[in-house]
């Protein structure tokens, strides 16, 4: 069984991270699951959290196009948590099928 920490070391976006802040990461996570169809973020709102997807796929859509799909150790939100220019949301995401993700807020 893969754990939070396992997802998280496989992310590109914390491979330059020590093991033990991997850990603390894992630690602070959230784990969410989403029925299929559920918006799980949408355009214009305020971002106040970032996902990094465990099992499921997730569609990115923009002005209701859609331009990518996710899947297992992609993640979204991290623009509203990296840079306060990025208050809003600027796309939505979608599950296409059951979605577990780990969750961080912004707080």
């Amino acid at each position: 069984m893969t754990t939070p920490q396992d997802v998280l070391a496989g992310v590109p976006l914390f491979s330059m991270l020590p093991e033990e802040e991997v850990a603390t990461l894992a630690r602070r996570a959230h784990e969410l699951r989403v029925p299929a169809g559920t918006v799980v973020t949408d355009m214009d709102k305020v971002g106040a959290s970032f996902g990094v997807i465990v099992d499921g796929r997730a569609t990115v859509s923009v002005h209701g196009k859609p331009v990518r799909v996710l899947g297992p150790g992609d993640y979204f939100g991290e623009m509203a948590l990296i840079d306060e220019s990025y208050r809003y949301r600027s796309a939505k995401i979608t599950a296409e099928t059951e979605l577990h993700c780990l969750m961080f807020a912004k707080w």
